[in-house]
């Protein structure tokens, strides 16, 4: 009896130490892009769009697939990442109101951003050195080419543990300018294998809130409205690297013309979004 006893306390020694071990496992996550690496992430993105003019709800959808590389440029003694990106295909289906559209957005590809980014995904810096015509318009490709790089912990964190980010991206254009001001809340929930990599689940959500003002067609446009983001980031800390990220935004949007014609028109949308590293 006592030898059972004995072998028994033994166990739950051992087993105390491995529970304790596991729930102790800390990691310093940080981005360790490498000088004189090209990376590149393949976008498919959903769109479900409806709008309420005149009393009548008019649907528009669409999807696109775009290919972006990222090449460091140069990486500092403390880490900060001198990197040029730009889309290296880039396509839009588009569907609603009486059309059924697929344009291949040759103008965006190959028109270079340069951005200055810290080891924990910060944009310090981002500078638009091609802007891409889109439909005889000019616009400028900003945002780290729409790649959601998620703003890593400045301390260790482990499974359970939840860090913030509050971010305010001003978007602008011919017609006008945007103001979108973010709020989101990340949490490591574990460990998962995606392709190549043993990455860490990261898992986030958040709320948006936008503003701006525009020009169409001689009419002012003055746009509100806020949202709701959550996803998924898995990142592979030994390589430093985003190996993947789905999202998903629902928004809820007014847009008021004035000028010569005056209306309020409510618009809902639902993105899904996924990006992955090609290898």
């Amino acid at each position: 009896m006592r030898t059972e006893k004995m072998i028994t306390a033994i166990a739950i020694f051992f087993a105390m130490i491995g529970s304790s071990s596991i729930a102790q496992e800390k990691y310093q996550l940080t981005y360790k892009l490498e000088k004189g690496v090209t990376y590149r992430y393949a976008q498919d993105i959903a769109i479900e769009s409806s709008r309420e003019m005149g009393g009548q709800e008019m649907k528009f959808n669409a999807d696109g697939h775009n290919v972006t590389h990222f090449i460091v440029v140069d990486v500092s003694p403390s880490g900060m990442m001198t990197i040029l990106y730009a889309y290296e295909e880039y396509k839009i289906h588009t569907k609603g109101m009486g059309r059924d559209t697929t344009m291949d957005i040759a103008g965006m590809t190959g028109k270079r951003v340069q951005v200055e980014l810290s080891r924990l995904g910060k944009v310090e810096k981002e500078t638009t050195i091609d802007t891409g015509k889109v439909e005889g318009r000019s616009i400028a490709m900003k945002f780290m080419g729409g790649l959601h790089f998620p703003l890593l912990p400045e301390n260790q964190v482990g499974t359970g543990d939840k860090w913030p980010k509050n971010s305010t991206d001003t978007s602008n254009m011919e017609e006008g300018q945007t103001i979108t001001k973010s709020s989101f809340e990340y949490t490591l929930t574990g460990k998962e294998t995606k392709g190549k990599h043993d990455c860490l689940r990261i898992d986030f959500k958040g709320t948006t809130e936008t503003t701006g003002k525009l020009k169409q067609m001689g009419m002012d446009l003055i746009l509100e409205g806020n949202g709701e983001i959550s996803g998924t980031v898995w990142f592979d800390p030994s390589a430093g690297l985003m190996t993947e990220v789905q999202t998903t935004t629902s928004m809820e949007l007014t847009m008021a013309m004035t000028g010569q014609a005056q209306m309020t028109i409510p618009m809902s949308q639902k993105i899904t979004s996924k990006q992955s590293l090609m290898e």
